[in-house]
């Protein structure tokens, strides 16, 4: 009996090891994003600058990165009805700097591959550390892209190669209360305005 005991709790130890280790190494995808190795990837639709044309946004938050890994380029690659998007451009980024698209190939082909991803490098942002979103203009003659396909940290426990959907973009603002007790309060003045005739 007691080798049974010793016997289970180092099948159950291995256990916890393994699917630790797998986990880590695991991507997981929610409806609009990826994560891997903690580092999400989500894509949100935003304006539509010009027919065929629109605008893209892709967030990476590194804040919750199981390891340390420099991100100098990745690859993604816009499909819409199962039809992949016939350009790419990054139009803006946030709290990063000196990236660029260089052209179709993946990260292992940067600028030089004939895969149908677009490779964006130049830039470096060293993980864990923050949030990055880059705004792309994807021209899509089919409609606005639906999926979104990314890759990026060959190689890594970070490594990704992924694709998700593309949700849509952030809903109109609401004036927040208090502006509206303010506007409230001026509108219940108005008929306090009118002058006494003497």
């Amino acid at each position: 009996m007691k080798r049974v005991l010793i016997f289970t709790a180092l099948l159950a130890v291995a256990s916890i090891a393994l699917a630790g280790v797998a986990k880590a190494d695991s991507c997981t995808t929610a409806s609009n994003s990826v994560t891997c190795g903690g580092v999400s990837w989500t894509f949100t639709s935003g304006e539509t600058d010009s027919p065929g044309v629109f605008d893209e946004v892709l967030t990476v938050d590194t804040r919750g990165a199981t390891e340390s890994a420099n991100l100098t380029k990745f690859a993604v690659q816009f499909f819409t009805g199962g039809t992949t998007a016939t350009n790419v451009v990054l139009e803006s980024m946030t709290n990063t700097s000196g990236w660029s698209v260089v052209g179709n190939g993946n990260v292992n082909q940067c600028g030089t591959g004939n895969l149908p991803f677009w490779c964006v490098s130049g830039g470096s942002i060293t993980v864990p550390n923050g949030v990055y979103t880059f705004t792309f203009d994807v021209t899509a003659a089919s409609g606005a892209p639906t999926v979104g396909d990314v890759q990026a940290f060959q190689g890594t426990g970070l490594s990704i190669s992924n694709s998700t959907g593309i949700g849509s973009g952030p809903p109109p603002s609401v004036p927040e209360p208090a502006s509206l007790a303010l506007l409230g309060l001026g509108l219940a003045g108005v008929p306090f305005l009118r002058r006494r005739r003497s």
